[in-house]
């Protein structure tokens, strides 16, 4: 950018002194040109380039939001899961409890019955 100011000020020196023939000019105009259009080139490959990046990320963070969102919902069933199995553990382990007491209960009256039959 600065080299093309330079040229600038060179040219527009020249017109004003006109010791310079215009071929000078001419040809510090056609290098001009040539330079911008160098740029204009670099520029668009840059911008081609920025572009397909950001699509690029722009994809793969649609992919991982999404996988995000599946394992949200993946954790939230297990953990739905969980709660319903603790639930029924807990049923279970009353059970238990209420089968041991009855077994406990019928022992006991067996040995009462054994010893009143003993008695007899």
């Amino acid at each position: 950018a600065g080299v093309g100011r330079e040229r600038l000020d060179f040219i527009g020196l020249a017109l004003r002194g006109k010791k310079v023939g215009f071929e000078k000019v001419l040809k510090l105009i056609d290098e001009m040109v040539v330079s911008l259009k160098t740029e204009q080139a670099d520029d668009d490959a840059k911008k081609e380039y920025c572009t397909t990046t950001l699509d690029t990320t722009d994809d793969k963070k649609k992919e991982l939001e999404r996988k995000v969102s599946d394992l949200e919902a993946a954790i939230a069933a297990a953990e739905e899961s969980i709660a319903t199995f603790k639930e029924e553990i807990a049923a279970l382990e009353g059970g238990i409890k209420a089968l041991d007491k009855s077994v406990a209960e019928a022992t006991e009256n067996r040995k009462e019955e054994n010893a009143d039959f003993k008695d007899l």
